[in-house]
């Protein structure tokens, strides 16, 4: 791995520790801000340092529109829609489950004050969509530098990156939210209720670690989303000899 890999790695991490710390305490609500704000602060330090297509000549259009799942592996947009919809299904459910239930680490047994700590998480990753789906848009509109054959394929490779970083950041967040609930319902429910490993922790579990593994698929597209595309300069070539 390279430097900007290990800052979006280190986001990952720090991002994941700190919002595990704040849901096992009275935070529980700021758990996914928190991870989220270290996930994104690692993906833009990294951008930061990563290099761009080096511009050569007038920016050109394309006549052709471009469009963003040329960029992505197939079938990833109706994947990510898959995975939005299971969180806007399993996040309100745990977090009834908990906040009814004496697992509730705030000790407010009430089905909608645990719908209500929701909030912080839905704006975070509404906000965070609204700025993907943008992104995603300028990546593909954006101008060719150049008509040079070089920099017209190092410009391809940096937008095939680009959107390979954006919908891994968008998975990340969203199953990196999914598995951490389900994960944080299992560990409560078997702090509360030692011993109760029944049908019900079993699918618990197992939904968690189907969620991990989707999350874990993301993590990868985040941490290895493809070469940045940088230009190298051409080696100087040979005069020609002379002709006899």
């Amino acid at each position: 791995m390279n430097g900007a890999a290990y800052l979006r790695s280190a986001g990952v991490v720090l991002g994941t520790s700190v919002a595990f710390t704040a849901a096992n305490s009275t935070l529980v609500p700021l758990a996914t801000p928190l991870f989220a704000t270290f996930v994104l602060a690692g993906v833009a330090v990294s951008e930061l340092m990563s290099p761009r297509p080096s511009r050569s000549g007038r920016p050109t259009a394309q006549l052709t529109a471009r469009n963003i799942d040329t960029y992505l592996p197939p079938g990833a947009r109706r994947q990510l829609r898959w995975l939005s919809l299971a969180v806007l299904v399993a996040l309100p459910a745990v977090a009834v489950l908990i906040a009814d239930s004496p697992i509730d680490p705030i000790g407010q047994f009430d089905a909608a004050g645990g719908l209500l700590r929701l909030a912080p998480t839905a704006v975070v990753l509404a906000c965070w969509g609204l700025l993907a789906r943008h992104l995603q848009r300028r990546i593909t509109e954006a101008g060719h530098a150049g008509l040079d054959p070089q920099h017209l394929a190092a410009d391809e490779t940096w937008r095939r990156r680009a959107a390979r970083l954006v919908h891994g950041t968008t998975g990340v967040l969203l199953a990196g939210t999914l598995s951490g609930a389900m994960f944080f319902y299992g560990q409560r429910h078997w702090m509360v209720f030692l011993g109760g490993w029944g049908w019900w922790m079993f699918g618990v579990v197992a939904l968690a670690m189907a969620s991990f593994l989707v999350f874990a698929h993301y993590l990868h597209l985040l941490i290895h989303p493809g070469p940045s595309g940088e230009v190298t300069a051409a080696a100087p070539r040979e005069p020609a000899e002379a002709l006899a």
